[in-house]
């Protein structure tokens, strides 16, 4: 049954006239907190309205932890993640599950609790768990850990709300979880990381001199490669790993001139970052460059497959920025794993043993 949500009165949007940035959601919390940057020119004032009630209670949830001088008072909730407005040509998959998706209304937003200007993981599991007992305006409350920047645990909240009708009539389901690299952990449980898995692995590993080095680096692709592949294949990959990431920098680095390398990045920054194709295809020139040109290393990128996991535009426009900026490296040679001698495995976005086994024994 419908539960009567209670807003503060003082804040209700219907009574506000026109809704702008600097309307008021609660004390102290503005629409415009929620914004980062985006502008309110592309929704209507009834959208806008909509909007705003359905920020009410993510201000109400900003206000209570910034009012609360007891557990948080040496802390600050930072929205990190508030109203989405998608690129002109990215298309969004409509389900209840995507953040982008219900951001584009109010109603996902993703915080970090920092104290002293920096993430603080314990207190952030701390939050979470005050939530999950004191602020059941939600659907669902995700604790989620990271480690996109290598060597480093890092921690959001993710709070998902529902639609807020003009009776404020609403049921909120209350679930809660906990996903580290996007993997979701034990169903329904709040867990505390507090381990960062070890990836850094030194360069070169000990070799026979007769026997050639074959290096793996970047993504999911990358270390299946070397899964199914076999020796010897060496891989210094992880399957969550962004482009961006500074340990594949450091790791190319260690690995001797005319070695053979492959790297698979770009799908993660794809899925998981809003960055521009353009600005994920310079991250990933930027490592092929080092490889291929700075490092001398012979190079093959893995192109990465169409999945159903993303919108196709979406993934299409990435994977032809990338080509565009990797075409001006001599040498460099793209498997693109979409070709149609190659097959997507059970989970929609590594592809079967028999393809990785394929792409070795062309490259060895």
């Amino acid at each position: 049954m419908p539960k009567n949500y209670l807003p503060d009165l003082r804040f209700l949007p219907e009574a506000q006239g026109n809704i702008t940035a600097a309307t008021p959601l609660n004390d102290g919390v503005t629409l415009g907190s929620f914004l980062n940057g985006v502008t309110l020119d592309h929704l209507t004032q009834p959208e806008r309205v909509q909007l705003a009630r359905n920020l009410l209670p993510h201000a109400q949830i900003v206000k209570s932890i910034s009012a609360n001088n007891k557990k948080f008072a040496k802390h600050k909730l930072v929205i990190v993640d508030g109203v989405y407005k998608p690129d002109p040509e990215e298309q969004i998959t409509e389900e209840e599950t995507s953040t982008n998706f219900l951001a584009q209304t109010g109603r996902a937003v993703v915080y970090e609790l920092h104290r002293n200007k920096k993430v603080d993981n314990d207190k952030t599991f701390e939050l979470a768990k005050y939530l999950q007992v004191y602020h059941k305006t939600y659907d669902n409350l995700i604790l989620d850990y990271d480690t996109y920047i290598e060597g480093e645990l890092n921690v959001q909240i993710v709070l998902q709300t529902p639609q807020i009708p003009v009776t404020y009539d609403v049921v909120f389901k209350n679930k809660a979880k906990t996903a580290f690299n996007n993997n979701p952990q034990d169903p329904g449980q709040l867990i505390e990381v507090t381990e960062t898995p070890a990836t850094k692995v030194d360069f070169p590993a000990q070799l026979p001199d007769e026997v050639a080095g074959y290096f793996t680096v970047g993504d999911v692709h990358a270390r299946l490669l070397r899964v199914n592949g076999g020796d010897p294949w060496q891989s210094y990959a992880t399957d969550a790993r962004l482009s961006r990431d500074v340990v594949i920098l450091d790791n190319i680095k260690k690995i001797k001139t005319g070695e053979v390398v492959v790297i698979s990045i770009g799908y993660n920054d794809t899925a998981n970052t809003n960055d521009s194709p353009e600005t994920i295809a310079s991250q990933v020139f930027k490592t092929v460059e080092l490889s291929a040109v700075k490092q001398k290393h012979t190079v093959t990128f893995l192109l990465f497959p169409i999945t159903n996991k993303l919108p196709q535009q979406k993934q299409t426009a990435v994977r032809n920025a990338i080509v565009a900026k990797l075409n001006s490296i001599p040498n460099l040679r793209i498997v693109d794993l979409a070709a149609t001698q190659y097959q997507l495995g059970f989970d929609g976005v590594s592809l079967t043993p028999e393809s990785y086994i394929s792409i070795s024994n062309i490259l060895i």
